[in-house]
């Protein structure tokens, strides 16, 4: 009973996946799904902004997008009150300065 209370749990969690490589972010979107959680994928960092960010546990960002890098959308997220944790998944991951590394709550590259 105790493994049922456990997945009921995770099941409710929600992560925001933000990556303009559409089949990224596909791929991300089904591993999570697949071990339980909900999954918004949106491959547009200005359609994240439009998302009701208070119903999200977790945001995974790219870094390098159109139009707003990941920096900039994690200090507008931030200014709209979100307060989960926001991990950075980037193939430049390593190579950003430690400014924008220490903004994140992990930095991983792809």
């Amino acid at each position: 009973m105790l493994t049922n209370r456990v997945q009921s749990e995770i099941v409710q969690r929600r992560i925001l996946c933000v990556d303009d490589n559409v089949l990224e972010l596909t791929l991300l979107g089904k591993i999570l799904e697949l071990q339980g959680y909900a999954v918004v994928s949106v491959s547009c960092p200005k359609q994240a902004l439009r998302c009701d960010l208070s119903t999200f546990d977790l945001a995974i960002l790219d870094f390098d997008m159109p139009g707003m890098n990941g920096r900039d959308l994690f200090l507008r997220m931030r200014a709209l009150h979100a307060r989960f944790p926001i991990l950075l998944v980037s193939a430049s991951a390593s190579t950003l300065s430690s400014e924008d590394r220490v903004l994140f709550s992990k930095c991983i590259d792809k």
